[in-house]
């Protein structure tokens, strides 16, 4: 495959053949760029075709050549893989569908809305603007301007680093590091490592604030009022943000009560799921 130079620096907006991490080849458009602990550049790049949440920072070695009609090299699979088959469903045509062709008649290769519904979140696929209405495709477009880019790449909170998937607008000096380590009992959030282990050896937090109002075993689920907690909620809003895409609450948390499943050890009670839910609404005439 052509190289280039990889000393220099790619252009944002163009459009290359990059390796991503499962060793497949796709056509990506660089969408930002900057400077790491190495003093070399890498790029922040949009897969086509694929879900935002998959968009990544490379190294330059992962990207071999500009081309707006790049041919993508995609890894063989092995035999004990579903063989991918031409899917069509009305007037549009699915790719690569994982079916077994064996299961299919020639004859009968048509699927339900539901199944392309499907197939469309297994292989992350990206809905276009041309899929949505006028006013959808509108605040789509606003949404994804304001989180294009994803800076936190990791999330390290108790013994756990988690890849993150969205755009958390946390306060600059944290939302631009590589890894943010967040204590799992305070949720206190920090740029450097040697900070988070100093912390843990002080927090005396070991439980989420509020009240437990259910136990089973190891299980425990704890109900937070934002109006008492606020600074919880606001942070735990945040660290939700880093896997979902289209979460808006952020700061207005007084309206809500959140609900965060734990399970609990002899160290504490540690955060496995959270929910939150608006306070009820009550008029009188």
């Amino acid at each position: 495959m052509e190289t280039e130079n990889t000393s220099e620096r790619l252009e944002v907006g163009d459009l290359y053949v990059v390796r991503r991490q499962d060793g497949t080849w796709h056509n990506a458009q660089i969408v930002s760029s900057r400077l790491n602990e190495q003093n070399t550049y890498e790029y922040y790049v949009h897969y086509e075709g694929l879900n935002r949440r998959l968009d990544q920072w490379v190294n330059r070695e992962n990207i071999e050549f500009r081309s707006k009609d790049a041919t993508i090299t995609q890894s063989v699979p092995k035999p004990d893989e579903p063989k991918l088959i031409e899917v069509k469903i009305e007037n549009n045509t699915v790719l690569s569908t994982p079916l077994l062709e064996s299961n299919l008649c020639a004859d009968d290769r048509k699927i339900t809305r539901n199944q392309k519904r499907r197939h469309d979140e297994i292989n992350h696929v990206q809905k276009t603007y041309a899929d949505m209405d006028p006013t959808t495709a509108a605040l789509e477009k606003e949404h994804e301007a304001i989180t294009k880019v994803k800076y936190i790449d990791k999330l390290r909170i108790g013994k756990f680093e988690i890849d993150t998937w969205y755009f958390s607008p946390y306060p600059e000096e944290y939302g631009k590091v590589g890894t943010l380590y967040v204590c799992e009992y305070c949720l206190k959030y920090m740029k450097f490592p040697k900070t988070f282990r100093y912390h843990c050896t002080e927090c005396n937090k070991r439980q989420p604030p509020g009240s437990e109002i259910y136990r089973k075993g190891t299980i425990s689920i704890y109900e937070i009022d934002g109006k008492d907690h606020k600074i919880y909620c606001q942070t735990l809003c945040l660290m939700a943000k880093l896997f979902l895409d289209h979460k808006t609450l952020y700061y207005d948390v007084e309206p809500f009560y959140f609900y965060v499943l734990c399970e609990v050890d002899r160290k504490g009670a540690h955060i496995v799921v959270i929910q939150s839910s608006q306070h009820a609404i009550f008029q009188y005439e």
